[in-house]
């Protein structure tokens, strides 16, 4: 509750926030757990500048900690930045392998 800076809209009904509290939110409850195999569609970016960093760096120390990471994205320089393996794929067919 704190991570996601809600204050006392945490006990409003779900229904009732935003899309950007409720992203909030989601980031929140879903980084809290320590995980050792992570599996990413894209890389997120959630909020206002200020809680984006706050959240890029939750996001880096969650990876960071991880033995696995298993990540899609259409951002080379995303994929290189927290990969060291690299597989191309197109329709589920293996392309490259780097």
């Amino acid at each position: 509750c704190a991570f996601s800076e809600l204050g006392d809209y945490i006990h409003m009904p779900l229904r009732t926030y935003s899309s950007g509290m409720s992203m909030r939110l989601a980031f929140a409850i879903s980084t809290s757990v320590t995980a050792d195999i992570i599996i990413m569609d894209e890389w997120l970016s959630v909020g206002d500048e200020q809680f984006a960093k706050k959240a890029q760096e939750r996001l880096r120390q969650m990876v960071d900690q991880a033995k696995i990471l298993v990540m899609a994205s259409h951002s080379p320089e995303v994929i290189h930045a927290n990969c060291n393996r690299v597989m191309r794929l197109d329709h589920g067919r293996i392309l490259s392998e780097a």
